[in-house]
């Protein structure tokens, strides 16, 4: 797909936030983590999420800009949202900040922007309001453009209503769009369904496709044609935590569009996004790591 401009970038739209981990502290969040991943993909990105003039915002914006990502800072009235991550078992669990709980990412007078994007990729959003969801309905060619991954989190959604309000808004948005990745975990939290039910759904309902990934499973990508499976490669180095990994598999997919991979089907581009994942998980952090 190519740019309405030469220097037109993807712009990825949801949270970026500190993560602490073990004691150390890593940029992270889902969207800022998608759009580092783009650019060490070779994809240019801009990011759109809140990030407020502190010490943490501070550390993301550095850490964008030694990866050529532009930032384009939101309203963050509560600062820079912070997440600790606990371990458990392989995987990790979130405790959020008050700025990360209080997540919104504010879209108005930003129209140019996203007009002008090849590609808006979403994560990691607050598809529970109403207001944040608006702007990207109203996104022109969003089936050609529009890429979401829900990345919901319990921790976000705790609000009486709150889910459905989330499922609402995903459900309005996956109908026109280009693609859909969500975790069997997201599918789950927000619909108390298995995700290959989800995928079905979404894909009769308007989505050109989604991917649903099984962490250790592989991924699977669902289109009105049928169904494309990928293995995660197997690594002689061990996984030090998984942290990332889905949003390296989201990158990995927006590069497969940017370059029109896609277009001879999806079984190419989906094996790609498994060998990124699997080699971003042998690394701390959310940095997407290239397979060797």
């Amino acid at each position: 797909m190519a740019a309405s401009r030469e220097d037109a970038r993807v712009v990825v739209i949801g949270d970026a936030l500190v993560d602490a981990i073990d004691g150390a502290s890593h940029p992270g969040g889902a969207a800022l983590n998608v759009a580092i991943g783009l650019a060490r993909l070779g994809v240019p990105a801009r990011l759109v999420a809140m990030v407020g003039d502190d010490a943490p915002g501070r550390v993301l914006r550095e850490h964008c800009e030694r990866h050529c990502v532009d930032v384009v800072a939101t309203p963050a009235p509560l600062g820079t949202a912070v997440a600790t991550a606990v371990r458990d078992g392989d995987t990790m669990r979130y405790e959020f900040n008050a700025a990360g709980v209080g997540r919104f990412v504010e879209l108005a007078g930003l129209e140019p922007l996203l007009d002008e994007a090849p590609l808006v990729v979403v994560s990691c959003l607050a598809l529970e309001h109403e207001q944040q969801v608006a702007p990207l309905l109203a996104l022109e060619r969003s089936s050609e453009r529009l890429l979401i991954d829900p990345n919901a989190r319990p921790a976000y959604l705790r609000e009486a209503g709150a889910v459905a309000r989330f499922a609402q808004g995903l459900d309005s948005l996956a109908a026109r769009a280009l693609l859909v990745k969500l975790s069997d975990e997201d599918a789950e939290l927000v619909y108390g369904e298995d995700a290959d039910a989800t995928a079905a759904r979404l894909v009769a309902a308007g989505a050109r496709a989604v991917a649903v990934t099984r962490g250790p499973a592989g991924a699977t990508i669902v289109t009105r044609d049928g169904a494309v499976d990928a293995a995660v490669p197997a690594l002689a180095a061990p996984i030090v935590d998984t942290i990332g990994a889905g949003d390296s598999v989201l990158a990995s997919l927006t590069a497969s569009v940017i370059s029109g991979a896609h277009e001879g089907g999806w079984v190419g581009p989906l094996e790609r996004a498994m060998a990124v994942a699997a080699a971003t998980t042998r690394s701390p952090g959310g940095l997407l790591q290239l397979p060797g």
